[in-house]
């Protein structure tokens, strides 16, 4: 059996992940991840004041790797925004860390904030910053405000779906640098005898 000072705070981080993704929100209980550790109840309260404590962390752990960090590494590395696009999703589809419950962590936090409101304001918290940095990047490339905007939450709403179905065999995959060069293609309007202009 492990010793409660052996294990760290990201040790309970990581178990309670794994729960959530595999079973739900309900699995992140004490006894459960006691179970998982192969610790006592005294170990988890050696490192946190109580179960809402570890919640608290686990979703702003969330947060930052799955939303800030990715944000920090996109913009340092100063890209052109096409490869830009194409390194952000290349970073959001390699990134499912099996330790913090593999490709499905992302919807199992918005599952569990469906029921919990301290969760859903963080995942709240993260769409606004993961839709302005997008906005931002696609009007730097040349789109309109609103057609900015709109494309922000089709490529947001694309790079959560595609997580979810990393290593689905049965899917083709995404041409990336294909449906990058089409969000980044500023929309044709179709006059009313059928003629298209910019």
């Amino acid at each position: 059996m492990a010793q409660r000072d052996t294990l760290t705070p990201q040790d309970w981080i990581k178990a309670a992940f794994r729960l959530l993704t595999s079973t739900g929100p309900t699995a992140i209980r004490v006894d459960l991840l006691c179970r998982e550790l192969g610790v006592t109840k005294g170990s988890f309260y050696w490192h946190f004041a109580d179960l809402a404590a570890l919640r608290a962390q686990m979703v702003a752990h969330w947060r930052r790797v799955a939303t800030s960090d990715v944000i920090a590494a996109m913009t340092s590395a100063e890209l052109a925004p096409r490869e830009l696009f194409i390194r952000l999703f290349e970073t959001v589809l390699s990134q499912p860390a099996r330790d913090y419950g593999g490709a499905m962590a992302e919807a199992a936090i918005r599952h569990w904030a469906a029921g919990d409101e301290a969760v859903q304001a963080v995942v709240r918290e993260a769409d606004t910053e993961r839709l302005a940095f997008l906005t931002l990047q696609l009007r730097g490339a040349g789109l309109s405000g609103p057609e900015a905007r709109s494309r922000a939450a089709l490529l947001l709403a694309t790079l959560i779906g595609l997580e979810q179905l990393t290593g689905e065999p049965a899917l083709p995959r995404l041409d990336i640098p294909g449906f990058v060069d089409a969000m980044l293609t500023p929309a044709r309007m179709v006059d009313a005898t059928g003629g298209a202009f910019a």
